[in-house]
C-alpha cells in the first residue's frame, strides 16, 4: 500500500488496531505513521484513558539515572526495559505523589510546606506545572527536612489540565501524618480539627466521588469538608475544616500485632475497594515487641509504685519545670541540617534496610455494611503500589507480568536517613496466594541516597516529536 494511502483506513479498521494497545509508547509509534493517525490515536486514548480511569492503566516507573541529578528515566515493568527515548527533568528530590499522570513535589525549605505539581507529559497548550497554597504547619507536627518528607504523600481527584475548576487534593502531611485537604479555586487548605488524640494516616483515594484514608491500625474513614460557623469576632484560618465517618473500626493501638508499616487503599478494575497492609516485621516479632513492652511496663509500675510521695512531689515538678520550658521557646526559623558529621559517623551504624516481610489484603464490605474480609487471592488483578495513588490492572491486560501479584516500590518514609544508608532496596513483586517474593526494577546500589523510583500513569497528549 503507498504511504498516501495510510490516511485512506477507516474509524473502524483504526479502532481495532488501536484496541490492542496498552503501552504508551505503541500509541506514540502508532501515530508518528501520519497525522491522521496522530489525531486519531490522541482521541482514541483521551477515551480509552478515561474509560478505564488512571488508576487502571498500566504505569511505568519513573527512575533515577545515574550521573544525572535532575533527569529521570522511565522503565517499562511489562516489557522490563529502560525507555532511553525519554527523560524527564525532575526536581533532584522525592516525589512524594503520583496521580492523574501529575507528580507532587515539595517546593520549599521553611516553616510552610509548599506542594507544586508537575505533569511532566502535557503538551505546549497545557499547564505543566501548579503551585499550591502553602499548608499550614503546627509546632507539634515536627516538620523536619520538609523539601523532601514534610509530605508523605498527596493524591489528586481529577485531572487539572481536563477540570481545572473541579478538582481536589488531599495530602498527608507532617511528623504526625494528618491530612489536609485542597479545592480548585481556593487559597486555603482544610484540615481536622484539633483533637487530643493523634490521627495519623497511611493513604487516601477518591473512590466513586467521595475521599477514604486509611491508618496504620486498620481504622478507614469517609473523609468530609463542613464549614465552619462563623462567630462573632471569629478568626478561622480556614472557613472549612475535615470530618471523618468511620468505615472501619481502628485495632487496639496498644499492640504492635495490630500495627502495619504501610497501609494502602487501591479501587479495582471492577470497582471494589481494596485495604492493603505491609508489613515489616514478622508476627513472630510482632508478639515478642508486644511481650518486652508489657513487660517493661510492669517493671515501671513497680518502680512508680516504689517511690515515696516526697519522690513523686519532685518528679511532678521537674515535668511541669520542663513543659513551661517548653511553651516559652520561641519558634525559630527554620534551618536546613547540616548532615556531614552524620555521613561519616552515624551513617555507617545503619545495620537493618526496612524490608518488606507480608501484604494482608482486605475487601470492604460497604456500602452495605461495615467491616472487611480478608483475600486469599486478588481474583485477576495486579496491584501497584508506594507513593503513588494505588493502582489496579486486570492481568489479562498485562500477560507479561505476574498475575494476582502485587508491585510495590519503597515508600518506607519512617526514617530520613533510611534512604541515604540503603537507597531504595525494598521494591519487587508479591504473591498473596503463595506468599512469594520477587523483583522487577532493581536500582543500582550506586543510587542510594538518590530519589526513590515512583509509579506513574502518564496521559498521552505529547506529539510524537517530543516523545520518541
Amino acid at each position: 500500500m503507498a504511504s498516501s494511502q495510510w490516511t485512506l483506513l477507516g474509524d473502524d479498521i483504526l479502532n481495532r488496531i488501536t484496541d490492542r494497545l496498552d503501552d504508551i509508547y505503541d500509541y506514540v509509534r502508532f501515530g508518528a505513521v501520519c497525522k491522521p493517525w496522530l489525531s486519531f490515536s490522541h482521541r482514541f486514548y483521551k477515551h480509552k484513558h478515561h474509560l478505564f480511569r488512571a488508576n487502571h492503566q498500566l504505569p511505568l516507573l519513573v527512575v533515577p539515572m545515574e550521573g544525572h541529578q535532575e533527569i529521570r528515566g522511565l522503565y517499562n515493568i511489562a516489557k522490563d526495559t529502560l525507555c532511553n527515548q525519554i527523560q524527564l527533568n525532575l526536581p533532584y528530590k522525592r516525589c512524594c505523589g503520583s496521580s492523574h499522570g501529575w507528580l507532587f513535589f515539595v517546593d520549599n525549605k521553611s516553616a510552610q510546606i509548599q506542594l507544586v505539581l508537575i505533569n511532566p507529559f502535557a503538551s505546549e497548550s497545557e499547564k505543566s506545572m501548579i503551585k499550591l497554597p502553602p499548608i499550614r504547619c503546627d509546632d507539634h507536627n515536627g516538620v523536619m527536612h520538609m523539601d523532601e518528607y514534610g509530605v508523605n504523600k498527596a493524591v489528586l481527584s481529577k485531572d487539572p489540565n481536563d477540570f481545572p475548576n473541579d478538582f481536589e487534593v488531599i495530602a498527608i502531611y507532617g511528623g504526625t501524618q494528618t491530612l489536609a485537604h485542597y479545592k480548585s479555586g481556593n487559597n486555603f487548605w482544610s484540615h481536622p480539627k484539633p483533637t487530643k488524640k493523634i490521627q495519623s494516616f497511611a493513604d487516601v483515594i477518591f473512590y466513586k466521588g467521595m475521599a477514604y484514608a486509611v491508618d496504620f491500625h486498620s481504622w478507614i474513614v469517609r473523609i468530609y469538608r463542613k464549614r465552619y460557623k462563623q462567630r462573632l469576632g471569629g478568626n478561622n484560618s480556614s472557613p472549612c475544616y475535615l470530618r471523618f465517618k468511620t468505615i472501619n473500626e481502628r485495632l487496639s493501638e496498644f499492640l504492635w500485632c495490630n500495627y502495619s508499616g504501610n497501609a494502602y487503599l487501591v479501587e479495582t478494575s471492577i470497582g471494589e475497594l481494596l485495604h492493603v497492609r505491609r508489613d515489616y516485621l514478622t508476627m513472630e516479632e510482632r508478639i515478642r515487641k508486644d511481650d518486652e513492652i508489657e513487660e517493661e511496663m510492669k517493671r515501671a509500675r513497680a518502680e512508680y509504685e516504689a517511690r515515696t510521695q516526697e519522690e513523686h512531689d519532685q518528679l511532678r515538678e521537674e515535668i511541669n519545670k520542663i513543659m513551661d520550658e517548653l511553651e516559652n521557646q520561641k519558634v525559630e526559623e527554620y534551618v536546613e541540617p547540616d548532615l556531614s558529621k552524620f555521613l561519616e559517623e552515624e551513617l555507617p551504624k545503619y545495620d537493618n534496610p526496612q524490608l518488606s516481610v507480608n501484604f494482608t489484603v482486605f475487601k470492604l464490605n460497604f456500602p452495605s455494611s461495615r467491616g472487611q474480609k480478608s483475600m486469599e487471592t486478588l481474583n485477576g488483578e495486579i496491584l501497584f503500589l508506594g507513593d503513588n495513588n494505588s493502582v489496579s490492572v486486570p492481568s489479562s491486560r498485562c500477560p507479561t507480568l505476574i498475575p494476582n501479584s502485587i508491585y510495590y516500590t519503597d515508600d518506607y518514609v519512617g526514617d530520613y536517613f533510611h534512604n541515604l544508608a540503603f537507597g531504595s532496596c525494598d521494591t519487587g513483586v508479591f504473591n498473596p496466594e503463595n506468599k512469594d517474593f520477587g523483583k522487577h526494577f532493581v536500582p543500582s546500589f550506586s543510587a542510594k541516597g538518590m530519589p526513590p523510583p515512583i509509579f506513574v500513569v502518564p496521559r498521552y497528549r505529547c506529539s510524537a516529536k517530543k516523545i520518541v
